[in-house]
């Protein structure tokens, strides 16, 4: 049985040797979950550009430059989500809390304390495994 596949793109948002997490909406599917903020890529719309877009929309800044450090296929109940995962250092503005129900900025060394999204889990064994993996979180 095919799958239908859907791109999205989430950024790595570092301060601090902190990242971002957001609490998604009760109201949304995976509701009471956390994520890295993103969202689904666009037709014709790079991976690049969907961070972007996705984190200005979301938490209302202006990424600088993202550098894209992984990207792995998901399987979801009938779904498989292409996930674009991005470093994201430099960007203009102060993050609002406009979808989430909760932002937090947590250190690798408690993330493991937060219940995420299954789509989130692989990039979360790689920061923790791999330091210097992200740039500013060690």
């Amino acid at each position: 049985m095919k799958f239908p596949v859907i791109p999205v793109s989430s950024g790595l948002i570092i301060q601090n040797n902190k990242v971002l997490i957001g609490l998604r909406s009760k109201s949304d599917n995976g509701g009471g979950l956390w994520e890295f903020p993103g969202g689904k890529i666009e037709i014709d719309e790079s991976s690049e550009d969907a961070v972007i877009r996705e984190l200005n929309e979301e938490i209302e800044i202006v990424v600088r430059k993202p550098k894209k450090i992984m990207q792995y296929l998901h399987r979801f109940k009938n779904l498989i989500y292409d996930i674009s995962f991005f470093e994201v250092i430099s960007f203009k503005g102060s993050i609002k809390k406009i979808v989430h129900d909760e932002l937090e900025w947590v250190d690798l060394d408690s993330i493991n304390n937060y219940n995420f999204i299954s789509g989130d889990l692989l990039i979360i064994e790689r920061l923790i495994n791999e330091p210097g993996l992200v740039k500013g979180l060690e």
